[in-house]
């Protein structure tokens, strides 16, 4: 079982910075945290702010996890309908068949928080293929690339029963 590191003050300061820059709405939150941890997922890191599984280092950058609530709420959103849960929980990327909802306007490549159209509760984090005009005209193909989902092995190195 990989072990959690306390992250030293430096290298709290460079990921607040980095993480700040590219979500300046949770700056306050963050500042007054007083621990950092974080816990390595293959090439990944998870970090945990005040023990809590906040941050995600991937490939593709810094993201807030599924569980940083206060992050997430503020994404552009799109949502999907009852029949796609399974496959972007799965890890599917998005189609736009299965989008029922598109409430949010966006850019592509822009962080998209995918939720179901019944409780409205985030299964996935995605990059817009296009922008939100453009997915709302497309009658099919590709729209959001799955990047972060519940059941991914980010999600279970953080959810996993004590």
């Amino acid at each position: 079982m990989p072990s959690m590191r306390r992250l030293k003050d430096r290298e709290v300061k460079g990921l607040l910075r980095d993480f700040i820059g590219r979500y300046p709405g949770v700056k306050e939150f963050l500042v007054s945290a007083k621990s950092f941890d974080e816990l390595a997922v293959g090439e990944e890191m998870v970090y945990f702010v005040d023990n809590l599984p906040l941050i995600l280092r991937m490939t593709i950058g810094l993201l807030p996890s599924l569980k940083f609530e206060k992050c997430v709420d503020s994404l552009p959103r799109v949502v999907v309908d009852m029949g796609a849960v399974a496959h972007v929980a799965n890890g599917a990327d998005i189609m736009r068949p299965g989008i029922s909802d598109i409430p949010s306007n966006f850019a592509k490549g822009d962080l998209l928080v995918i939720v179901d159209e019944k409780y409205s509760k985030p299964l996935a984090l995605g990059l817009a293929e296009v922008e939100s005009k453009e997915m709302k005209s497309m009658s099919k193909g590709k729209a959001i690339r799955n990047v972060h989902f519940v059941g991914d092995e980010l999600w279970n190195s953080y959810n996993k029963p004590s």
